[in-house]
């Protein structure tokens, strides 16, 4: 009877091994080489892209040709890149947002964000659009339209979940398990930042299978960890060289009165340094970055000062480097302003520091590149599983 056991044990053994090798082979992971050549945004050998985000309105989607055009003239230099965002409630197309930055010249920066239309308040948990739906396959109509209707559209950079790190968004780690290490996955990770981890994979695989080889990855972090806990640690997010093509994070000054005065190069040196060590051969990008106007706390123009200074002259791993330009009311009848014409002082001191050739304006033609991916173990044993073999 052991000698049947053993025997069924084996072939058991040696077929889910096929299996296992076949989906692998046959797996279409962003770059299993299965004869496909992705289009990556080119990284400058000297220099640094720029753009704005001028913020596109509450639900970050009123995305204007005629708005990037104005920008020009406030900024002093063309608008290489902008984001927008694409909010999972809204179910909507982001074609006219892409097509409307195109028309202007521009790359789109498209953010993938599971949450309601209505927002709900920042730091509010939105069970209906969990990171672990997603891991689920939940979303994949929803994402997979998304892959389709891009993929003829040229090329275009995309994350998703951003600013995972902090407390205000609702995919953040500390709302998706915390540091709890036992309802999910490997058991000597963090559950919450595993789950964004194996959420983001997940949606980087089914754009590939979908075709969307035009898609330039970026992860985008926040500059600043919150909770400052291990557990939370920019590191823990990170999704792995193999789904990822740029690393990112937002990096501001003071954007409420009651906060500190800090520096841009003091702010951004700890998690440069951090990216550079999770990431060492994956380019850098700051997807946001700004200060408001407050003159009592300080100085606005030194600050941009500081900032592109500092970028041409000791962050020069950064390829990208898009000021955040929007303004809003505060409870406290304050306002934060962090446009670059908040004043003519802060505009003059941030067209004197973009002007330079250092700074670019238009985007390099794209690379053309191939990448393997060996998808997780997970993903394989559900794919054999699906399929019936």
């Amino acid at each position: 009877m052991k000698s049947v056991t053993s025997k069924n044990l084996l072939i058991i053994t040696v077929l889910l091994f096929f299996v296992l090798l076949n989906s692998f082979l046959s797996y279409a992971g962003p770059g299993v080489d299965s004869g496909n050549t992705r289009q990556n945004i080119s990284v400058p050998d000297s220099g640094c892209y720029v753009g704005v985000f001028p913020g596109w309105g509450e639900s970050e989607t009123n995305v204007s040709a005629d708005e990037l055009a104005s920008l020009e003239t406030i900024a002093g230099k063309d608008i290489a890149m902008t984001p927008f965002s694409n909010n999972f409630a809204e179910n909507a197309s982001s074609i006219r947002q892409i097509e409307a930055i195109k028309s202007y010249g521009a790359i789109p920066l498209l953010r993938l964000l599971p949450w309601s239309a209505d927002f709900g308040g920042s730091g509010i948990y939105q069970p209906d659009y969990s990171l672990q739906k997603i891991i689920d396959g939940d979303f994949d109509s929803f994402l997979a339209a998304r892959a389709d209707e891009i993929k003829p559209l040229g090329p275009i950079m995309v994350t998703f979940g951003v600013e995972m790190n902090g407390n205000w968004f609702p995919w953040s780690g500390i709302f998706q398990g915390g540091e709890t290490t036992t309802a999910y996955g490997d058991k000597s990770k963090a559950d919450g930042p595993e789950r964004y981890v194996d959420a983001y994979r997940h949606i980087v695989i089914l754009f590939n299978e979908h075709g969307a080889d035009n898609v330039t990855w970026y992860f985008h972090a926040n500059f600043e960890s919150i909770p400052e806990e291990s557990w939370n640690s920019v590191s823990a997010y990170y999704p792995g060289d193999e789904y990822v093509d740029w690393v990112g994070t937002s990096v501001y000054g003071p954007q409420y009165i009651y906060e500190d005065w800090i520096s841009f190069e003091a702010n951004f040196q700890p998690i440069y340094s951090a990216l550079k060590s999770i990431a060492p051969a994956k380019p850098v990008m700051i997807p946001e970055w700004g200060v408001a106007d407050f003159p009592a706390k300080g100085s606005k123009p030194a600050w941009y000062t500081n900032a592109l200074t500092s970028l041409h002259a000791r962050f020069t791993d950064v390829k990208i480097a898009i000021v955040y330009h929007e303004q809003w009311d505060n409870e406290d009848h304050t306002t934060s302003d962090l446009r670059i014409n908040s004043s003519i002082e802060a505009q003059n001191a941030y067209q004197a520091a973009i002007v330079s050739d250092y700074f670019i304006e238009n985007v390099l033609p794209e690379e053309k590149v191939t990448k393997t991916i060996i998808p997780p173990m997970s993903l394989l044993l559900r794919d054999a599983a699906g399929s019936g073999k």
